[in-house]
């Protein structure tokens, strides 16, 4: 099947009118490896009108060794030969390079989303081959010696704060006995440079002075915004600190445009902020931790009226996606930053930061972190501002309160998709949650057992809902009892679903199936359907069965 349309990994190209070049092609090609790879479809017109490929393409064997041979390093791409309305098609598959690949001839071109959605080719300067590299994650450009950085750049104030640090996160750690030239590269924050020692990226970022990182690491600022309506109440010019400072400055200035909220979860009175704590302090850090330090561009708070968005240059590194996010083994653009940053105990320790952003945007009673403005040129989370649901903020207060330990993240994705959508199956909650399977079964289970969540009906349609037990906490009874009867009469339309499907016909045993019911449950559900004339039953005993009047 060919795509619909045109994207960052889908090439058209007609030559109805005029062959593609043998150049144009290799360059394709080499576009598609420097991006993020896919398809190059000859024969096919911009808008995905299919006008047929020139015969000479046709060669597929002949092409995949022409583009083998004219790209450096040499380039082995899958060609095929579709037809499509009888037009002959060639599809080009190229995959992801974890090289910079240039063509023969030495151009170096990468792919690009313009203002309007549609793909180009443009060049890949050579400043931009560090961003390319670290984003496959085959170079770390903070362990790398900072450029024209001393050891004097260092700021004994900023390493007495990260000793601190690590400190109160590891009290015990070996870290703390060293003196600082030992300290300072048994963390790498001096590495070996060309003429001796000096300070690493990583190691100017984290305690390095304010002149300094602007001369060596010119990409290290931030800006913080607050907008009400179309008025800004607060605009900084992008500023530089040592990231044992920026953490402290971005949590002062965040602190006044989030204001807590004293709600009561039984006889607890709980503050809940309009952003959670814990959320933000690990987006906060991510965002410094996970941003393209070689492109130029600040890490960027803005508060408005909706909610906090949060945006660092750099998309996501290869492998990672707003989809498997929770799921997927945790990675680092930036490895030696984010060792230093986990001794020090700002980065989580098992590098599951984004579990306590999800977390704490749900306990709190907000939505999900949406990550869905991100793109390959930036990574922007938006956390809603929290409204707060006492009943679902009371009900995952006393569960936890119950257990004695937090409720898993999983769980907590469960109950909000479960409070906003009412009832879902159990492939709905996996395709909304964008979670493996077996995640979401064993959450669904301890739920049900812990009688926050209880099944209806049974089979292919059995679906979850929050329990009687949380309606009534929220004085949400009636409701409850609304989407129990709704189950009542889906069941009916489901057996006459059933049985058009089946040449009219159903049995008790099938409903029983279909339902996960008890003999007598089905047969009084067949019973009101021949009741109200809509099936007849024929026959006697277990050989009976109804069919549709």
């Amino acid at each position: 099947m060919l795509p619909d349309k045109e994207s960052l990994t889908v090439e058209f190209k007609g030559e109805q009118y005029r062959p593609q070049t043998d150049d144009e092609i290799v360059d394709n090609v080499v576009a598609l490896a420097n991006t993020k790879g896919g398809a190059l479809y000859l024969g096919v017109e911009d808008g995905g009108t299919v006008t047929g490929a020139d015969r000479r393409h046709c060669n597929i064997n002949g092409l995949a060794a022409f583009i083998f041979n004219k790209t450096v390093p040499q380039l082995s791409t899958r060609v095929s030969l579709l037809h499509e309305n009888g037009l002959p098609v060639v599809s080009i598959e190229v995959d992801n390079s974890q090289q910079i690949v240039s063509t023969s001839q030495g151009k170096t071109l990468q792919r690009r989303l313009k203002a309007d959605g549609t793909p180009e080719v443009v060049p890949l300067f050579v400043a931009q081959f560090i961003s390319r590299l670290s984003q496959q994650r085959s170079y770390d450009f903070s362990a790398q010696p900072a450029p024209e950085a001393r050891l004097s750049d260092l700021n004994p104030e900023a390493r007495n704060k990260l000793r601190s640090s690590i400190r109160s996160a590891n009290a015990q750690s070996s870290l703390l006995s060293f003196d600082d030239v030992d300290f300072d590269r048994a963390l790498e924050l001096v590495v070996d440079g060309p003429d001796g020692p000096q300070p690493s990226v990583a190691g100017l970022l984290t305690i390095g002075t304010i002149d300094a990182i602007r001369r060596s690491v010119p990409a290290a600022s931030a800006v913080f915004q607050v907008m009400k309506g179309m008025s800004p109440k607060v605009n900084t010019d992008p500023f530089v600190r040592p990231l044992v400072d920026m953490f402290d400055r971005i949590d002062e200035l965040m602190t006044p445009w989030n204001p807590s909220h004293e709600i009561m979860s039984g006889l607890i009175r709980v503050d809940l902020p309009d952003f959670d704590h814990t959320a933000f302090r690990e987006a906060m850090i991510n965002a410094f931790c996970h941003r393209d330090y070689a492109q130029m561009g600040s890490v960027r708070f803005l508060i408005d009226d909706d909610g906090l968005t949060i945006a660092n240059p750099g998309g996501f590194i290869e492998g990672v996606s707003e989809d498997n996010l929770l799921t997927v083994q945790p990675r680092s653009r930036n490895p030696q930053l984010a060792l230093i940053l986990k001794a020090a105990g700002y980065v989580e320790r098992t590098g599951r930061g984004v579990d306590a952003i999800y977390a704490g945007s749900i306990a709190s009673g907000g939505a999900f972190p949406d990550y869905s403005e991100s793109s390959a040129e930036e990574v922007v989370l938006f956390l809603r501002r929290v409204v707060p649901d006492e009943a679902f903020i009371g009900m995952i207060s006393a569960e936890e309160r119950r257990r004695g330990a937090p409720l898993s993240v999983w769980s907590l994705i469960v109950l909000s998709l479960l409070r906003e959508h009412r009832r879902m199956t159990m492939t709905q909650l996996c395709d909304f949650s964008h979670l493996e399977r077996r995640r979401i079964v064993s959450s669904i289970e301890a739920l049900v057992e812990a009688g926050l969540v209880e099944a209806v009906g049974g089979g292919a349609y059995r679906s979850y809902m929050l329990s009687a037990q949380v309606y009534k906490r929220s004085d949400g009874l009636k409701s409850y009892m609304r989407q129990r009867n709704i189950d009542a009469t889906r069941r009916e339309g489901l057996v006459l679903g059933f049985m058009e499907n089946n040449d009219g016909i159903a049995t008790t045993a099938d409903v029983m199936d279909l339902f996960g019911l008890s003999y007598i449950s089905a047969y009084r559900l067949l019973k009101k359907l021949e009741d109200a004339g809509t099936i007849r039953r024929e026959g006697n005993g277990p050989s009976s069965r109804y069919v549709r009047v």
